[in-house]
């Protein structure tokens, strides 16, 4: 029987923080809400779902196609710094032949999949550096 990949989008909220100078938390909201406040809004990785969804795109899958979802992961920039050392001395050990078989163990998942190739990491950190 054929399979089909069916996508729906979630109606939700994704919230964002900002750090406004205010005498009371009515002058701060009403400074933040003015269309001319020009301050930075920061990504809080907070979004809250609703149940209200419509199916937009449905198509039949390949033959050995499988499907896998993102994972979302909210991090500080000095986290994503970490993870982006972590990925390029990743990338320097494969290339050496010394990743310790403790370390290729988690990154293939105890042989769930076959890991990323160095240009798949190359990709990644592009993907990540933005």
């Amino acid at each position: 029987m054929p399979k089909f990949l069916v996508r729906r989008g979630h109606d939700a909220f994704v919230y964002y923080d900002t750090v406004v100078d205010a005498e009371t938390a009515e002058e701060a909201r009403h400074i933040a809400d003015s269309f001319q406040y020009d301050g930075e809004w920061v990504a809080t990785g907070d979004v809250s779902e609703f149940d209200d969804y419509e199916i937009d795109h449905v198509r039949q899958l390949e033959e050995g196609e499988s499907v896998e979802g993102f994972l979302t992961l909210g991090v500080t920039a000095q986290e994503r710094d970490a993870v982006l050392t972590g990925l390029r001395l990743l990338q320097l050990a494969l290339e050496r032949g010394q990743l310790a078989p403790m370390l290729h163990d988690v990154f293939v998942n105890g042989g769930a999949h076959p890991g990323l190739d160095l240009s798949e990491i190359d990709a990644l950190c592009q993907r990540i550096n933005i």
